[in-house]
């Protein structure tokens, strides 16, 4: 048999089309190879045409490695989406974006040292760019933890002029792949984006590295995706009880997401409370829900099992007390109203309560209650410092009940003759006594009663036990949970 007649190249064309969407094992590969060989004349039944005999023995091979393939394969973002979707969590952006045929099939597939970096599914508009990356070994596997992003590999969007924008990360959730994301704080502005890998090094703590080149760039046009840009103009304004107003600008309506707008100012009274900067330390409270009162999104909520699906915030200072804030939601409502309502909001000011006791005296737990926060403290100890300068610090363990948050408050410490030290803190806290149908009750609790394991204040620079020790609250992140307002949107 003639091994090199035109049948043959046209055999290979066909095995090549169809194998640049495969990732085939070596394993598989080498069967397949051998399958194929093993096909020799005398098998060759007369009655069959020299082609037609070769065409049929192709289709056989090729049935064996789709067939062996398959077993290797892993869920695509079609996959994905039905499997988020059986856990009552979808991701309605996707979705989306499937919907209007706006998933890009780049087809990556690059081969180093026995690893093949695959991607095939990627999703972009102005609000983020979601992608599907699989790495599979020389037995066509998946390795999911082979993969370290950081300075040495890292993923990078650029504009249509190059600037680079943003760098994707990994935002877990699943084993079948590395689930890539960027978010944008600002709509994207460009006909065109291009995503360029630079992966260099696989390999994670536990194992020696693997260095190699796997990298890939490729291209996404956004003017159809910008095309579905919608922005609506939003109008409503509150002064709340203690001097915040609260006004509402627009919403920006992308493909996978819903970018919403508003403002807030300071009257001169809330400004004299938080001089300095420490205004411009706020957070707001609020949430959205249907004209039947059920639940859609809530943000900074306290509310028992609240409904989160907020991908990024973002603010900037636009004046003297104004600040101008953005949350992108992965979806509202479009076609039909719903409201909007504001919680409550927390603003750093000056407090200056105290804290006075005697280390020695510490014996028995001892409470102390500062504006609507109980603190208990419970022990006083050296321990190693935080500090690679000093050998020792001081380290006052409590539990606390904070009516009031605790991310912007500020501690100073005093000792016998009047010593000033800083303060950190290390622990960790969880949200108690919240309500399922109530966005404001509840308090964050300080360290674990039931593992007994206390949150610290960590003294710097105290590297003894004083006779006496003050703790000072310079700054308290003072919550408000008085607003009553909300609005109906359309």
């Amino acid at each position: 048999m003639n091994f090199h007649d035109p049948v043959d190249g046209e055999l290979k064309q066909l095995f090549n089309t169809k194998r640049k969407d495969l990732i085939i094992p070596d394993t598989v590969q080498l069967a397949m190879e051998n399958a194929l060989s093993s096909i020799s004349e005398q098998n060759v039944k007369k009655r069959y045409p020299h082609k037609r005999w070769r065409w049929v023995a192709a289709v056989i091979a090729l049935f064996f490695i789709l067939g062996a393939v398959s077993i290797y394969s892993v869920p695509t973002f079609g996959e994905m989406i039905r499997s988020l979707f059986a856990k009552d969590n979808p991701d309605i952006g996707l979705l989306r974006a499937q919907e209007l045929g706006l998933v890009h099939n780049p087809h990556i597939k690059v081969k180093d040292k026995g690893y093949t970096l695959v991607i095939d599914e990627a999703v972009a508009d102005p609000t983020r760019v979601t992608m599907a990356l699989q790495l599979f070994d020389k037995k066509g596997k998946h390795d999911r933890y082979k993969l370290l992003l950081g300075e040495l590999n890292n993923i990078t969007i650029k504009d249509a002029n190059g600037k680079e924008l943003d760098t994707m990360y990994d935002m877990g959730y699943t084993n079948d792949f590395y689930y890539m994301v960027a978010f944008f704080n600002e709509p994207l502005q460009t006909d065109k984006i291009t995503i360029e890998g630079n992966i260099g090094k696989l390999g994670n703590r536990q194992e020696p590295s693997i260095e190699g080149d796997w990298n890939f760039s490729f291209d996404i046009d956004m003017r159809e995706a910008n095309q579905q840009t919608k922005i609506e103009e939003l109008s409503g304004s509150y002064t709340t009880p203690h001097g915040m107003t609260v006004t509402l600008k627009r919403l920006t309506r992308m493909v996978q997401g819903v970018r919403f707008e508003l403002e807030t100012e300071l009257n001169d009274a809330a400004m004299a409370r938080s001089p300095g900067d420490l205004w411009e330390k706020q957070m707001l409270s609020f949430h959205f829900e249907t004209i039947e009162n059920e639940e859609i999104h809530s943000v900074n909520s306290r509310k028992n099992g609240d409904m989160v699906s907020l991908m990024s915030t973002d603010y900037a200072v636009i004046g003297d007390g104004k600040i101008r804030w953005s949350y992108i939601f992965k979806y509202l409502p479009e076609h039909e109203p719903y409201r909007f309502i504001l919680d409550g909001y927390s603003v750093a000011e000056i407090d200056g309560s105290k804290i006075s006791f005697s280390p020695s005296e510490l014996i028995e737990p001892k409470s102390f209650q500062i504006l609507t926060d109980r603190i208990e403290l419970v022990g006083t100890s050296l321990e190693d410092s935080q500090n690679p300068d000093a050998t020792y610090e001081t380290a006052v363990s409590f539990y606390g009940e904070m009516d009031n948050e605790i991310r912007n408050e500020e501690w100073k410490a005093y000792d016998s003759e009047g010593n000033q030290y800083d303060v950190s803190k290390r622990g960790a806290s969880t949200l108690k006594n919240t309500l399922t149908d109530n966005w404001r009750e509840g308090f964050i609790s300080m360290g674990d009663r039931d593992m007994q394991q206390p949150y610290e204040y960590r003294i710097t620079g105290l590297d003894y036990i004083p006779e006496e020790l003050i703790l000072v609250r310079r700054v308290v992140d003072k919550r408000y949970k008085d607003p009553d307002w909300s609005v109906m949107l359309k």
